[in-house]
């Protein structure tokens, strides 16, 4: 059954286009406002490939916000860390406290979960709360002065607020708000592979078993590449993301990969993952890109907003494409709900991008020097980085910032992102919220 707000008479009618996690948790939390949504898909079926995902602190907090808690139990697992492990042996050179610590110290948990899982719990919640979400429905144009979408069956569609959740290829963006040019996705020089490992041959071999065991997130790193690896429907499967030099079709999620191909490009590296590598039946490769800084995220008529991969596509190298996708939903639905009328509409969006931004553009940034951290030739820079990453281990926070203070009058920044003491709170305790909330506050003048 819808909320109590989501049964109030909607004051707005929106149309999201796209159906993945940052549409699906939007429709969520605008029904919460009581708002009419109506999401529109072009694929003819949910269908999210890949694998696992992370759910780190700032996006649990909006999903139990939205009362998801119980679904999502049925279906994440704990993290106990984040083990930054040696290419070449497996040594660990940095661990980032998961389980119980963040939830200790931001109030809520880690976590990860299967996407697939993590989609069908949106779409489901979504649903639940009153929307109307439409397959099939692929956007051929939207007029940003009518508020309309037209649809390739050529059925013309009309809201108050039409929200591009479309992705890093977004239609909406190039037909309605950055017109007069067209945003190519910036490539890296690296793509991935996707893989899983069914968890009962994982268990069955002595010599890989602990990675099931331990449900701790493991990241070995060297020159150019990486593999994070951890558990993930209740340790059914073992989900694999490999980092790699080579390209891949932008935009396209299910090339299939050579496996021959993908295991050498890790020879050499610790015996523990090669044997995880051995495993692998079957791969998905895809490039891995951003966008640039884009020039506005609203249409000129204050009606047509960008959010998720459509307005700051990232590298995956924090985690955070989705967390920020989610934050953008929540953020949004505080915004369009502090207009009194349509008149209001292009005053709240232009604060939602005033609002939003800059974090965005920063967690964007960031995950592109992540991955030059990560990826160092083995030499001095990477000797130092393996040190300052391992001054974590050992010792409790108390006596790390302690030693810190006392040896340099400050508290020393670490590479590994997740564990540094300024980065980590700014990006894990934030409240996507309360921070609209606050800001809105300031720049609203109704």
């Amino acid at each position: 059954m819808p909320s109590s707000d989501a049964a109030k008479k909607a004051p707005f009618s929106i149309i999201i286009v796209g159906a993945g996690l940052g549409g699906l948790a939007t429709a969520v939390a605008l029904r919460k406002k009581g708002h009419a949504v109506h999401v529109l898909e072009g694929a003819s079926e949910l269908k999210e490939v890949g694998a696992g995902i992370q759910i780190p602190p700032n996006s649990s907090r909006l999903l139990q916000s939205w009362g998801l808690k119980e679904q999502l139990l049925k279906k994440v697992v704990w993290p106990k860390n984040i083990n930054m492990r040696r290419y070449q042996d497996g040594d660990v050179i940095g661990v980032t406290p998961l389980d119980p610590k963040m939830t200790k110290t931001y109030g809520y948990p880690y976590w990860l979960i299967h996407r697939a899982d993590y989609q069908r719990m949106l779409h489901d919640a979504a649903l639940a709360e009153g929307a109307t979400i439409t397959l099939g429905a692929y956007v051929q144009d939207v007029d940003q002065e009518n508020v309309t979408v037209t649809l390739h069956d050529g059925t013309v569609l009309k809201a108050d607020v039409i929200i591009g959740a479309d992705g890093i290829r977004s239609r909406v963006r190039e037909c309605a708000v950055v017109t007069e040019e067209t945003v190519e996705p910036r490539t890296t020089t690296n793509c991935a592979y996707r893989a899983t490992v069914p968890g009962e041959i994982m268990r069955a071999d002595p010599e890989v078993r602990h990675l099931m065991d331990e449900a701790s997130s493991n990241c070995w790193i060297g020159y150019r590449r990486h593999i994070m690896a951890y558990p993930i429907q209740e340790g059914k499967l073992y989900n694999l993301v490999m980092s790699h030099p080579g390209k891949a079709a932008v935009g396209k999620w299910n090339e299939p990969g050579n496996l021959d191909e993908m295991k050498a490009q890790y020879k050499g590296w610790d015996p523990v993952i090669c044997k995880v590598l051995e495993k692998v039946e079957y791969c998905l490769k895809w490039t891995l890109a951003d966008l640039p800084v884009l020039p506005r995220w609203v249409s000129k008529s204050g009606r047509v907003v960008l959010i998720g991969d459509a307005a700051h596509a990232m590298v995956p190298y924090l985690a955070q494409g989705a967390g920020q996708a989610i934050e953008d939903g929540a953020s949004l639905a505080e915004c369009i709900s502090r207009a009194r009328d349509s008149s209001d509409l292009p005053a709240v969006l232009a604060a939602f991008q005033t609002i939003r931004k800059p974090r965005c553009e920063k967690i964007q940034k960031g995950s592109m020097e992540n991955g030059d951290i990560w990826h160092m030739p083995d030499g001095p820079e990477q000797l130092a980085r393996d040190a300052d990453m391992k001054m974590e281990m050992g010792a409790t926070d108390e006596d790390r910032v302690a030693a810190q203070l006392k040896q340099q009058k400050l508290v020393k920044s670490n590479p590994n992102r997740w564990s540094d003491p300024e980065f980590q709170p700014w990006l894990f305790g934030h409240d996507a919220i309360a921070h609209a909330n606050t800001q809105l506050d300031l720049i609203l003048k109704f």
